[in-house]
């Protein structure tokens, strides 16, 4: 019988799309940990990351950014590390202080950018955007799915579950279209 092996593919690598000055892309950090402090080990955990990183555990609602890198709020009592961070390497380190996941696989990471993202954005979620900063983050509903939104250079980088992210994408692009139509006009 012949030898059967598995290949993990992306059907989201290289997602680029550009409709009416907006830019929709796939923006997949290296690695996705999440991290939820123990209670009364939050203090503990942010040194710790302070150490490893260079930057502790963001406040409610705000991202913290080092060279390799990022720190997101993600809800109560959980924040979710992006960039070149190895889980097995985090968990050691926290010494027991935290649950640390790997969720590289669990969620999707899209950009929205161009002069028209911010109206892209007001059809997709209730969020105030004009209020967002850079530096902040926050928990939201995205085309009626849960959702992490961080204000970046030119847009918004959206984080949503892995599972509806071909739901996401289609409302997103959905969204461009339409504007870009009403635009014409």
């Amino acid at each position: 019988m012949g030898e059967f092996k598995l290949q993990a593919t992306d059907e989201f690598d290289g997602l680029s799309t550009e409709i009416g000055g907006v830019m929709l892309r796939a923006l997949q950090p290296e690695a996705i940990i999440s991290l939820a402090p123990f209670m009364d080990q939050g203090s503990a955990v942010s040194e710790a990351m302070s150490s490893m990183f260079g930057i502790g555990l963001p406040a409610v609602g705000k991202t913290n950014e080092a060279k390799t890198v990022r720190v997101l709020w993600a809800g109560h009592r959980q924040w979710f590390v992006l960039g070149a961070a190895d889980p097995v390497v985090l968990a050691k380190t926290l010494g027991g202080k935290a649950a640390v996941t790997d969720q590289s696989d669990a969620w999707l990471t899209f950009c929205l950018s161009g002069a028209d993202a911010e109206e892209v954005m007001a059809r997709l979620c209730s969020l105030d955007l004009k209020q967002m900063e850079q530096g902040q983050t926050a928990r939201a509903e995205f085309a009626h799915m849960m959702s992490v939104i961080t204000p970046i250079n030119d847009g918004f980088e959206i984080m949503v579950m892995r599972s509806f992210a071909r739901t996401a994408i289609h409302h997103t692009k959905e969204a461009m279209t339409k504007l870009a139509a009403q635009r014409r006009l």
